[in-house]
């Protein structure tokens, strides 16, 4: 299922993009063989009415219409078992890969010597 939430959002980005490139007629009709006719209807469906039609999933939160997403859906995506929908706006859910939507983490404070000296924090200088 994860594929195929891959193929629709990647579908959805060359749709909607204002640029056209060369070979985008052809990557979109690629595309659109390998998502199941049920699930690209809806989506049309979407898309006819202005809308997109799919949205990531960020902090169980749709991005679409920014609802709170029940914690079931987020771990059906994250399973990859089926194809989930946003019960407020109806768009396909996709949850991107965690390494690549995280980004650089912050710097931990580990070191016993990167933490001030307890005597010294109420000290006036």
């Amino acid at each position: 299922m994860k594929e195929i939430m891959q193929h629709l959002f990647e579908l959805q980005l060359l749709e909607f993009d204002e640029t056209i490139q060369p070979d985008s007629e052809e990557r979109i009709a690629a595309l659109r063989a390998q998502i199941p006719a049920p699930i690209l209807a809806h989506y049309d469906r979407l898309a006819d009415q202005g809308k997109k039609g799919v949205a990531l999933l960020r902090n169980q939160t749709c991005t679409g219409c920014h609802m709170r997403v029940p914690l079931a859906v987020v771990m059906d995506l994250k399973h990859a078992t089926d194809v989930c929908l946003c019960d407020n706006c109806r768009r396909y859910l996709y949850l991107p890969d965690e390494t690549a939507a995280a980004g650089p983490r912050p710097k931990r404070i580990t070191a016993k010597n990167d933490r001030p000296e307890p005597a010294l924090l109420g000290t006036v200088v």
